[in-house]
């Protein structure tokens, strides 16, 4: 186990940048998998009342995860330019 210190340090930056990975469209899929671990944790262990909402996130996180960036995204960007499709 890591320390609760590094631990809180780790969840904060990663809530502040997974989001806004995701609103630029980079790294798309990490982030939405990201998201998608931390609100298990959340719905598990701090707001296991919360299942509605948790439920909500859960399911569009996994479209995202599913279907990939869209066609705005900045890695549909990359993956035309390095002739992949992501």
């Amino acid at each position: 186990m890591i320390p609760p210190e590094l631990a809180a340090y780790m969840a904060t930056f990663m809530e502040h940048a997974l989001p806004v990975l995701l609103v630029v469209g980079l790294a798309t899929r990490f982030a939405a998998l990201g998201l998608l671990a931390m609100t298990f944790v959340i719905q598990v262990f701090v707001y296991p009342e919360a299942w509605v909402v948790h439920g909500l996130w859960s399911a569009l996180l996994l479209l995202i995860v599913a279907r990939g960036p869209g066609t705005w995204a900045l890695d549909h960007l990359v993956g035309k330019r390095i002739g992949i499709r992501l």
